[in-house]
């Protein structure tokens, strides 16, 4: 999970001046901003200042162009925000590992609506499970085990996958607390989930798939090849994907300042989330899943889904 520097970058901005919204247009990625005489000034000065104590602020601000009419247009065009490679995910995160939990997770995911989203999206899990992206095991507390082996009022397997054996390393560290049942078999996998789950896993293998917040890591075309993989080892039917995504948010000011920012900020801190994707659009193209239903929260800025496939 990867939002959170990326809107406390984004709430730097805000603060840095008060404004009034023209216009926007996400197809040229562009905003057009009022301000008087004296705001504008301030307005540069401390976009500057942010700037220069974070980089993926200078960055987006560069193309800042001010008008004669002391108007105030973001004119850059939207850069492209690449993924980055399975085996770059697998250093980053091996790095980030034992502080990724300071970053992602605690008071400021709570305040965000993340964690209740969790909680709330988790609790649906049934059956055979399989988490990918587990990271360092954040969803671990939030799952509802079943009451007996044969029960279907909770998970009974658990298969927690990711790229990162650092990250599996906290994970795996968190289980010795938690009060699982004995009779719930736990799997850890090392995988690539872009391209090695219908190798790892048989057809119709799961009960319940979840993802939360790992998509974005895997950028457009990445995220598009896990959704397919999912849909491959997922049951038909009675099966379901339980997703928590980063996305592109629905206020237009918003989302246009994602477009711009989605590049630099994978870059600088985001590990190389891309935090302006459609996941609703990737799920709608991936051959046989379905959206049963959608939530959005903070503006947007993170979706949950429930999908099945047929």
């Amino acid at each position: 999970m990867c939002a959170l520097s990326h809107l406390i970058a984004f709430f730097c901005v805000v603060q840095c001046s008060s404004f009034q919204i023209l216009s926007s247009s996400s197809r040229h990625s562009s905003l057009q901003l009022r301000v008087d005489d004296t705001t504008e000034t301030t307005l540069i000065k401390n976009v500057v200042h942010c700037g220069s104590r974070r980089s993926m602020i200078q960055e987006t601000f560069h193309n800042l162009l001010v008008t004669a009419n002391c108007g105030l247009v973001f004119a850059a065009s939207a850069p492209r925000a690449d993924a980055i490679s399975s085996e770059e995910a697998q250093k980053s995160y091996d790095k980030y590992a034992a502080t990724y939990d300071e970053l992602d997770g605690g008071k400021v995911a709570d305040s965000l609506g993340i964690e209740a989203a969790r909680s709330k999206l988790l609790q649906q899990a049934r059956g055979r499970t399989l988490e990918i992206g587990v990271g360092t095991g954040l969803n671990l507390q939030k799952y509802k085990f079943a009451s007996s082996p044969t029960a279907n009022d909770g998970v009974t397997s658990l298969t927690l996958l990711d790229i990162s054996e650092g990250m599996m390393g906290e994970a795996k560290s968190k289980l010795a607390n938690l009060d699982i049942p004995e009779f719930v078999d736990i799997n850890f996998v090392r995988a690539d989930a872009t391209s090695e789950l219908a190798n790892k896993f048989e057809p119709e293998s799961f009960d319940t798939i979840v993802d939360t917040f790992s998509l974005c890591v895997m950028g457009n075309i990445g995220a598009k090849q896990c959704l397919s993989q999912m849909s491959n080892v997922v049951k038909k039917e009675t099966g379901r994907i339980l997703l928590i995504e980063n996305s592109r948010s629905s206020n237009s000011f918003i989302g246009a300042y994602q477009d711009l920012t989605a590049a630099p900020s994978a870059t600088f801190g985001g590990k190389g989330c891309v935090s302006n994707q459609n996941v609703e659009k990737f799920i709608q193209d991936t051959a046989g899943l379905h959206i049963i239903k959608q939530e959005e929260f903070a503006t947007g800025l993170f979706r949950s889904f429930i999908c099945k496939c047929e």
